[in-house]
């Protein structure tokens, strides 16, 4: 092992350690069974951090020591050891949830007010505050029927799209596919551009009226599923569980819209460096320079972001410091290792990060959003007891985002090569415009298809198409639009993840405005650190306000956009 490898030896060291756990595992699963007979909520709650804790090293250390080599065959059979267990351990939690729902107040009322565990406490507070939506044993068993066909049509859509369906060569002899086509959207060749584009879509054109069906099918069963869980609709449960108002939504949508017209004026500077009389759908993804070519070994990316990051303080420094320097990250490619990079831990581990470092100026914004993720995880496991240290999925973007722009900021101020320079704005101003613009485009089709669809309307492709394609045109009023844009909904898979897209666009929004606010000394680094140390003992919104951003005001995504604005204005 060298300092640029990760060290999993801190987690297990030999087989031997693994095995026990696996065994006590089986041990506190049969405890937990019998504490949930007896309705003891201390004790089941107890028992199942126990496993859950156990389980949760067990996962983490058996898909690293998979990702970091998949040709080892000890690691991948340990890996699918350590799924089976897990859905043993998740099925066997999953009579949690009803037992505390069905425990008299008097029971409820009792433990709450003698427990002096505040995460037990919050626990059961919040399966509660779920009561009112859990029907009765029967009703479930009914309902999950119609779940399991919700689930099936995100299976369909897969198979379809990832399994059946081949897109054929393009003019090169090259084979199109799903992992290759954004390396031809991006080419400076226009002809290529446009034949990838509309192969493309005209492939997934001829499977329109499945895609059709098989979404319809899925928005269909979530709303009525909602409605019978005593939900308004299915973004209402959506949002329930993290306890975010639909108007947060809402105002993402309306600000957002306001700044259409700069979005345009970037556009039009694309079209003008690509030196086209009108742009189109298949031109708004190719690289307006050259790429940044200059090399950045591993030492310099992390001097680079080190500094970039100063202005989190003295604390979030000395701990990013020693992480870099404590065989946190696994660094460079390997023959067998995993593609990407990712933080990965859990309660009792180093936040570890997989990187696939390759000397240049991506792979030091990877690093910079990948430590944003592990000192995020740092400081909520560190601050909380184990129920309180997970964060949620609505923040989970933010700390690594801010990071990355963080990195931006200092780069952009320190750098001396105007060509440099001038790759960073387009890197940023390109996040801008695929992570807050295009997954809020996202947002507003799926608010309008699924409305269309609680209010009892049919939906067929066409006027699925015509939805995606006036979105398109509100979104981007001055690109030339071709018909084939108008079915790229249908290759999204998130939409069968309901109403999850918007949060790129809420995590970026926030991440924009923190970086600007501790950067302009509006907000103490104390108040950025608070927000970290928070786990998951407040709601996201809340949260964001202990760092001194309120998501739920059509201002705050003002601010980001215009942030976004200075920048195009830099542009040259």
């Amino acid at each position: 092992m060298t300092k640029y490898d990760w060290d999993l030896s801190k987690i297990y060291k030999n087989n031997e350690e693994i095995e026990v756990d696996k065994q006590k595992i089986n041990e506190y699963l049969q405890i937990y069974s019998k504490e949930v007979e007896n309705k003891d909520i201390e004790k089941v709650l107890t028992i199942a951090q126990k496993a859950s804790k156990m389980i949760s090293k067990l996962y983490a250390y058996s898909m690293m020591k998979k990702d970091e080599n998949a040709k080892n065959q000890d690691s991948v059979k340990l890996s699918l050891e350590i799924e089976a267990l897990s859905a043993k351990v998740n099925n066997v939690f999953s009579s949690l949830e009803p037992m505390i729902i069905g425990l008299d107040d008097e029971t409820i009322n009792k433990f709450l007010n003698t427990t002096d565990k505040k995460d037990y406490a919050q626990v059961v507070t919040r399966i509660l505050r779920k009561k009112q939506h859990i029907l009765s044993k029967q009703e479930e068993e009914i309902l999950s029927v119609t779940e399991d066909i919700a689930n099936d049509s995100e299976n369909n859509y897969y198979m379809l799209s990832y399994a059946d369906m081949q897109f054929g060569k393009l003019k090169n002899g090259k084979e199109l596919s799903h992992a290759n086509y954004i390396n031809f959207q991006q080419d400076k060749d226009t002809e290529l551009r446009k034949e990838s584009f509309e192969l493309m879509h005209d492939t997934y054109g001829k499977y329109i009226n499945t895609f059709s069906s098989n979404y319809y099918s899925h928005v269909k069963a979530k709303e009525k599923i909602a409605k019978l869980r005593k939900f308004t609709s299915n973004r209402n449960e959506e949002l329930f569980a993290d306890n975010i108002d639909e108007q947060v939504y809402d105002s993402l949508i309306d600000a957002v819209t306001d700044y259409i017209p700069d979005l345009s004026k970037y556009i039009d500077y694309k079209k003008k460096k690509l030196g086209l009389e009108e742009i189109s759908n298949y031109d708004l993804y190719v690289e307006l320079s050259d790429k940044n070519q200059k090399k950045y070994s591993y030492e310099q990316g992390k001097t680079l972001v080190k500094e970039a990051l100063k202005p989190l303080g003295k604390d979030y420094s000395d701990i990013l410091a020693n992480g870099l320097e404590s065989n946190w990250i696994d660094v460079y490619p390997k023959d067998g290792k995993k593609s990407g990079g990712y933080s990965f831990g859990t309660y009792d581990t180093d936040p570890y990060i997989l990187l696939n470092y390759t000397d240049n100026i991506s792979s030091v914004f990877t690093l910079a959003h990948e430590l944003g993720h592990s000192m995020h995880s740092y400081y909520s496991r560190k601050n909380n007891p184990y129920y309180q240290s997970n964060y949620t999925i609505f923040v989970a973007e933010v700390a690594s985002t801010t990071n990355e722009l963080l990195l931006f900021n200092y780069l952009k101020d320190t750098l001396k090569d105007e060509d440099e320079k001038q790759s960073i704005i387009l890197y940023n101003l390109e996040q801008y415009r695929t992570t807050v613009f295009r997954q809020t485009m996202f947002a507003e089709f799926e608010k309008i298809v699924h409305s269309k669809v609680a209010n009892d309307e049919a939906l067929t492709a066409d006027m699925l198409d015509e939805i995606y394609f006036n979105l398109n045109k509100k979104y981007y009023p001055t690109v030339s639009h071709s018909d084939g844009i108008a079915r790229e909904w249908a290759r999204i898979p998130h939409f069968y993840s309901d109403y999850y897209v918007y949060k790129y666009a809420t995590g970026f929004v926030c991440a924009s405005v923190l970086s600007q606010n501790i950067l302009n000394a509006d907000a103490e680094p104390i108040d950025y650190l608070n927000f970290l140390k928070d786990g998951n003992k407040n709601y996201p919104i809340e949260q964001l306000k202990m760092a001194g951003v309120d998501i739920s005001k059509k201002e705050t995504v003002a601010k980001a956009l215009d942030a976004f604005v200075k920048t195009v204005n830099e542009l040259k």
